[in-house]
């Protein structure tokens, strides 16, 4: 299935022609993405430039420039820097709803 993935996506070369998981899924008679992502991330640490862009159009696609390249690097890092808020947010608000609870418990 790796190599009819990489088929499709040498179609699919820039940022202005992306296909959708969805779409990938479809034409290997997959009834989901999940073990499309997967494949993608093989492909990326076999050395494949694979990007994603989630505005429209959305979708996979191989990079054709360097720009391209460190565009998507900027998205990814953005991403990991709101999750990584996301986890601080999260853990911050489990932990006071948990020690309110404990402390009504208490009194």
């Amino acid at each position: 299935m790796k190599t009819k993935i990489l088929e499709i996506l040498e179609k699919h070369q820039g940022r202005a022609n992306p296909i959708t998981g969805r779409e990938l899924a479809s034409l290997l008679n997959q009834r989901g993405d999940r073990q499309i992502r997967l494949i993608i991330r093989e492909l990326i640490k076999e050395g494949v430039p694979v990007a994603s862009r989630t505005d429209s159009p959305a979708g996979y696609f191989i990079v054709n420039s360097y720009a391209e390249a460190e565009n998507y690097k900027q998205s990814v890092r953005g991403r990991l820097i709101e999750d990584a808020k996301r986890i601080r947010d999260f853990r911050r608000a489990a932990s006071n709803h948990f020690n309110k609870s404990h402390q009504v418990v208490l009194i």
